[in-house]
């Protein structure tokens, strides 16, 4: 049963907020410009790269039974609610194991390679023992920087997200499936698609080239947005895959 509140919990990148911070600081960058808070996270965003595969959505439709069973019991239907519904749900397979606490041994416990176990005696001053506790343990945690920074969560971030790439791989995916008839070059045009307008130094606006005349200058920019559109659809297609494969966001090519 998923928990209630993310005070709770620890996530390893942004999380999605109900309402923006009353400090008006932005955590992440915005996918996009009018984003609403939950919106700004990568869990977000991997809840709406598994409603559009089409195997998940099938078992979602059969109640849990299909193909995608076992994720299905950890995700639920993310086709039955809204978002914040479902992240009140679900948090917690996204979420890190509580924070490990100083404490007594037990009886019987022995050290491995995330647990050191001290001897610390206790006719010393405090300052004396937080000194030499520091002297031991510092080159230690050097050594060891990767168990402090890899995610033990259930389902982890398989890459650092770029929100705003997420944003527009879905962008044009979903103005793929919506129309097939449309050439790259306008899917593009229509999506408002990012492209660098600028071609040996000049742009269509100046057409002041003497390389290139408005014709070839336009020519250029059509294929740089079918180009454009064709990554984003391979990119998009690659994660919708392995969102089924509880990985996210994962590709194995560009």
């Amino acid at each position: 049963m998923g928990v209630n509140t993310n005070r709770r919990l620890h996530f390893a990148y942004a999380w999605p907020l109900k309402r923006w911070p009353k400090d008006g600081k932005q955590r992440v960058m915005p996918p996009f410009p009018e984003a609403e808070p939950w919106q700004c996270s990568v869990y977000y965003y991997w809840w709406e790269y598994l409603r559009r595969h089409e195997g998940y959505r099938d078992t979602c439709a059969c109640g849990g039974k299909g193909a995608y069973a076992e994720l299905f019991a950890d995700f639920g239907d993310v086709h039955a609610t809204d978002f914040w519904t479902w992240w009140r749900a679900h948090n917690h397979i996204f979420a890190e194991p509580p924070v490990r606490q100083v404490r007594h041994a037990t009886e019987g416990e022995t050290a491995d390679e995330r647990t050191l176990i001290l001897s610390v005696p206790l006719d010393t001053k405090l300052a004396l023992t937080v000194g030499q506790f520091k002297r031991l343990v510092r080159p230690l945690l050097k050594e060891a920087p990767r168990a402090k920074t890899q995610s033990r969560a259930q389902y982890p971030v398989a890459a650092k997200p770029i929100l705003p790439a997420l944003h527009e791989h879905l962008m044009v995916w979903d103005a793929r499936q919506a129309d097939n008839d449309c050439k790259d070059w306008e899917l593009a045009d229509r999506v408002g698609l990012r492209i660098n307008h600028v071609v040996d130094g000049e742009t269509i606006a100046t057409r002041k080239s003497l390389k290139l005349g408005y014709d070839d200058i336009l020519q250029v920019l059509t294929r740089r947005k079918q180009l454009a559109v064709q990554r984003h659809l391979r990119i998009a297609e690659q994660y919708i895959h392995y969102v089924g494969r509880g990985r996210f966001p994962y590709r194995d090519s560009r």
